[in-house]
């Protein structure tokens, strides 16, 4: 595995210009591109590291897509881009790129991807370096000296090319791998970021120089690569020639970047975080930033266990309001003070007594009028049998300080009676992990979890939850989304709490998801994705075979047409997305090798956004939350590491041009390097 030294780079530059390189640049996967207008040329940034150093920009299936789009058609007689393949070789891991294993007929559009990838070098690039040098996307007739010094690697103005680095497979990946050589190492190349610099007009000395203010370590690169700065007339004619003191390799970067990705230079604020001392704090926190006085309703869930609360965000979202947690025995005082200033019409409980205890519920209904409880179908069973519980210490306030730069959201003091514990944003506290023997095959190692023993975790259902997962109670009362006071909605388990939710909180509803209920990453990052649908997550059993008869009859009680299943098949298997096709909905997977893939892959959904919302991968307590704000705003739920962001995140916020991050926690939870985009590797 390499190391990051262009990270180091981007350091010393931030030190020196600013928060420039600490924040995400907006581009879209379709490509926001726009003619490129000669006067946005800035020689001293000619793109964003965000988006230079990004080796999930595409994917080969993106990039061929892509070649096929702009490519016009080839001449009898030639291979051109868009068909070309040829056998490439193992390179080996080093500091500048990941090892890539040789394939015996490997197109173009692979080894891009897969260079790009293991260089952590943006395809994009790719592709603009390769139609800079040899005009290779869209060439309908390229010879083979052409695919021969393809980036022009090895290849300087006044020498041969070196033979011995020839061959497309060997300039892509060369030359991708060249520019972490210069972020690496700037002290030994010409041009360098955070300094003014000497640059040449052209080869010919004559023509003369200038000084630029180099702001970052990928134009830095760019001019260490193609050593030269375009004058002023080849500038004038952006689409043609200048004059004999013209030259037009870095001119031709950015304006073929702009045309076909749109600004290569574009960025976002950096990262608001929300945090508190712990996660009811935080959640509250959540709750004031997006909920004005006079919500219709308030979800209020476990912030011990994740099962009861995951189906709660969506149905939150679309009634308007917002989810908080609560300890299981008392309601924590700034839980109590943010429902008092929200003043709430209903609180609806999630989840049975096991969970949310009666006192809790008691303590609701003494803040909320117009008090009615309706019966549910939890409480139509027989007494469930108590679950021991483990005693809980109060929680120190935090002192501890956010000195990442994230300014956490003001939050009144803690009173003494908010004595719940979190393992999750309190910095006293280890950060709770989900049991990584149910989690898929990961292919970020950075961020994988570790075992947990945390019993609010929950890998088997509690005692209360031994009914089948299609468990039907013959006299349990249908509840009115419509009345005010304090409700509670818990079922027999985790699935019928959440099939209870959705009937409540919809009426009708032409979408909805279906996650698995055993951990809690995909029907977090399903909420908001479920939100935007307007439409309901439910929970199944995602190792059975088949559909279970309760959620078929939910689906067909709401009307759904269109569902998309959250996860692969580790997840959610094949029987079982077979039996809700078998309904008469669409059924649309959205699945990646980790939690964090599929969190981008419901991001990519989304488009352009606003705003996207960063939730911690490892823990679930402060996506609870945030689930139910990010589908109120129209938000995206991405999941990050604790003391890095993986390459999957990083991409999808890339892509999803937010203009605004949300961190939802504190840095216990979302360390400073990952608040702050930096990639694990």
């Amino acid at each position: 595995m390499r190391s990051r030294p262009r990270l180091i780079v981007a350091a010393v530059v931030t030190a020196l210009v600013g928060t420039l390189l600490t924040v995400m640049p907006p581009t879209g996967p379709d490509g926001a591109a726009s003619a490129a207008n000669a006067a946005n040329f800035d020689p001293g940034f000619l793109v964003s590291d965000q988006q230079f150093y990004d080796g999930g920009a595409m994917t080969a299936t993106e990039v061929q897509a892509f070649i096929d789009e702009k490519h016009p058609g080839c001449s009898a007689g030639y291979i051109c881009l868009d068909t070309y393949a040829q056998r490439t070789s193992t390179m080996p891991a080093d500091a500048y790129c990941d090892q890539l294993t040789g394939r015996s007929n490997e197109t173009a559009a692979s080894i891009i991807a897969r260079v790009g990838a293991a260089c952590d070098i943006s395809q994009r690039y790719l592709l603009v370096l390769l139609q800079k040098e040899q005009s290779l996307v869209t060439h309908p007739s390229p010879s083979a000296a052409r695919y021969e010094k393809a980036t022009g690697f090895a290849c300087p103005d006044t020498a041969p090319c070196d033979p011995a680095l020839g061959g497309f497979y060997y300039q892509v990946y060369f030359a991708a791998r060249q520019f972490n050589r210069y972020a690496a190492h700037p002290e030994q190349w010409a041009h360098r970021a955070g300094v003014q610099n000497w640059v040449w007009w052209h080869p010919n000395t004559a023509c003369g120089r200038s000084s630029i203010f180099i702001r970052n370590a990928a134009t830095a690169g760019l001019y260490n690569y193609t050593p030269y700065r375009p004058n002023q007339a080849a500038l004038n004619n952006l689409y043609g020639t200048g004059d004999a003191c013209s030259t037009y390799g870095n001119r031709n970067t950015w304006r073929m970047w702009t045309d076909w990705f749109g600004d290569p230079t574009l960025t976002v604020p950096s990262a608001k975080r929300l945090a508190g001392a712990n996660r009811y704090e935080t959640a509250a926190a959540v709750s004031r930033s997006v909920f004005a006085p006079g919500v219709p309703v308030v979800y209020l869930a476990s912030g011990a266990k994740f099962p009861d609360g995951l189906s709660a965000g969506a149905a939150a979202a679309h009634q308007g309001g917002p989810v908080l947690l609560t300890s299981r025995d008392s309601l924590p005082q700034s839980v109590r003070d943010e429902i008092v200033r929200l003043r709430p019409r209903q609180v609806v409980i999630v989840g049975d007594v096991q969970s949310v205890s009666a006192r809790v519920e008691a303590a609701v209904q003494s803040l909320v009028p117009g008090i009615r409880t309706a019966v549910t179908e939890q409480e139509a069973l027989p007494t469930a049998p108590s679950v021991a519980t483990t005693p809980q210490p109060a929680t120190t306030p935090s002192t501890t300080p956010t000195d990442d730069g994230l300014q956490p959201t003001p939050l009144p003091t803690p009173m003494p009676t908010d004595a719940a514990p979190d393992s999750v944003t309190s910095p006293t506290e280890p950060a709770t992990t989900e049991p990584a023997t149910t989690e898929p095959a990961t292919t970020e190692p950075a961020t994988t979890e570790p075992a947990t023993t945390d019993p609010a975790l929950e890998p088997t259902p509690s005692p209360s939850e031994q009914a089948p997962e299609d468990a039907q109670v013959a006299s349990a009362a249908q509840p009115d989304a419509s009345t005010t006071g304090v409700l509670r909605l818990g079922g027999a388990n985790r699935y019928a709490t959440s099939r209870l939710i959705a009937e409540h909180a919809f009426d009708r509803a032409a979408s909805a998801f279906v996650a698995t209920g055993l951990r809690f990453p995909d029907a977090l990052s399903a909420g908001p994705a479920a939100a935007r649908r307007d439409g309901p997550v439910l929970l199944v059993d995602g190792t059975k075979p088949s559909l279970d008869a309760a959620t078929r009859a939910t689906l067909q009680r709401l009307g759904v047409r269109w569902v998309g299943v959250v996860g692969n098949t580790a997840s959610v298997t094949a029987g079982m997305a077979t039996g809700i096709g078998a309904t008469g909905a669409q059924v649309v997977r959205y699945a990646g090798s980790n939690r964090y893939e599929t969190a981008a892959a419901l991001a990519a959904a989304f488009g352009d956004v606003d705003t996207a919302y960063l939730a911690s991968g490892q823990g679930f307590a402060d996506a609870l939350a945030g689930a139910a704000a990010a589908g109120a705003r129209g938000a995206p739920l991405l999941l990050t590491g604790r003391d890095c962001m993986p390459s999957q995140t990083r991409s999808a916020l890339i892509r999803s041009m937010p203009e605004q991050v949300v961190v939802l926690g504190g840095p216990p939870t979302i360390g400073t390097a990952s608040a702050r985009y930096v990639s694990c590797g």
